[in-house]
């Protein structure tokens, strides 16, 4: 009896966790080169929003030392930055010219909007974002802008 009550009680862990497993999404962008005497490596910032929540995921900047310039990413520090203490859990180096592919956590959020915005010292400033839904498409495309190259997204169930 204590057996099959233990494998029951397995199968149902099994189970639930199958149904709360977190989704992931791929995103791949490129920063482009930009001709300019001075330039600079942009800061580069990825989150989810849902209603007012918001759920950082990624974020590129200065390492080591204050960083003054995280503040020009605009909209994520006004949303996320200036209240999260635990974003440097999310954090890397800013990166030169190239092609870049993040996997991202989702948690449990199935609607959203992401939002991915790219500022450089003395430079442009790129804002973007476009509304997913897990439960529809699974591709998403976003143009490129003056900081950021095109954005393919891809959700992993």
């Amino acid at each position: 009896m204590r057996s099959l009550c233990k494998t029951s009680i397995l199968a149902a862990t099994l189970g639930f966790a199958g149904i709360t497993q977190a989704a992931s999404m791929e995103v791949s962008f490129d920063i482009p080169q930009v001709t300019t005497g001075k330039y600079a490596r942009p800061y580069v910032a990825i989150w989810a929003e849902q209603g007012k929540e918001s759920k950082p995921l990624l974020v590129w900047h200065l390492q080591g030392k204050e960083d003054k310039w995280l503040k020009d990413l605009r909209r994520w520090w006004r949303k996320i930055g200036r209240y999260d203490a635990h974003v440097d859990s999310l954090t890397g180096a800013t990166k030169g010219p190239g092609h870049y592919q993040e996997t991202l956590d989702l948690g449990d959020w199935s609607e959203f909007t992401l939002y991915v915005e790219a500022a450089r010292e003395n430079g442009g400033r790129s804002l973007v974002k476009t509304n997913i839904d897990l439960n529809s498409a699974k591709q998403y495309n976003i143009p490129a802008e003056a900081e950021i190259g095109p954005i393919q997204i891809s959700i992993n169930p």
